[in-house]
């Protein structure tokens, strides 16, 4: 299955929209119809090829279905062709941190790997929600197949905002890894108002 997802605000509300395409040929018979609401795992299309039938499922917690490709239902279809779109209201919880995220720059993952934020077991972790960071500082270790590999940060200057993974935990490539928040030197202006001697 492809899918690709992005956030879009209306009303002050922000809607989590994902488009799901064919991910190979097949004829494509739609199970749902414009404006139901799903739920996880409904299915929303069955795609047949060579007598097999490939289920679509739903894979959020609840949407409505928008934009349904009626053109392609029960017709052979090529590979990626937009099928329908699944639209999910974000909660107060999930808006408030897609507005925070707005202003992080994002770390991900260079390869697939287990991550660690601690050098070694035992010992303290090599940043921390909050830390100050600069280019060259070490932030993570990843270990494939027994071979540790440091992970170094290339940014500017910046706060850590969040940490994505926890200790020792498979991340794929290009996942995030962690958040972070630029940090400007701030350099107070003298006011024009302010007496000199």
């Amino acid at each position: 299955m492809i899918t690709e997802s992005r956030i879009e605000k209306r009303d002050d509300e922000y809607f989590r929209v994902t488009s799901y395409f064919t991910s190979h040929t097949g004829t494509v018979s739609l199970k749902v119809e414009e404006g139901q609401r799903v739920e996880e795992g409904d299915v929303l299309y069955t795609i047949t090829r060579l007598d097999l039938i490939k289920k679509r499922i739903c894979e959020i917690t609840e949407g409505t279905v928008r934009n349904v490709n009626m053109e392609i239902d029960n017709r052979f279809c090529g590979y990626f062709v937009h099928v329908m779109d699944l639209e999910h209201r974000l909660t107060p919880e999930e808006a408030q941190i897609h507005e925070e995220e707005a202003y992080y720059t994002f770390v991900y993952a260079p390869q697939g790997a287990q991550y660690y934020t601690t050098p070694n077991p035992g010992m303290p972790p090599l940043i921390g929600v909050g830390d100050i960071i600069d280019s060259g500082h070490v932030i993570a270790i990843a270990m494939v197949m027994k071979k540790r590999r440091e992970i170094t940060y290339e940014g500017k200057r910046g706060r850590v905002a969040k940490i994505y993974f926890l200790n020792g935990q498979q991340v794929a490539e290009k996942e995030k890894l962690f958040g972070i928040v630029l940090k400007p030197i701030s350099i107070r202006k003298k006011r024009t108002d302010e007496k000199t001697d």
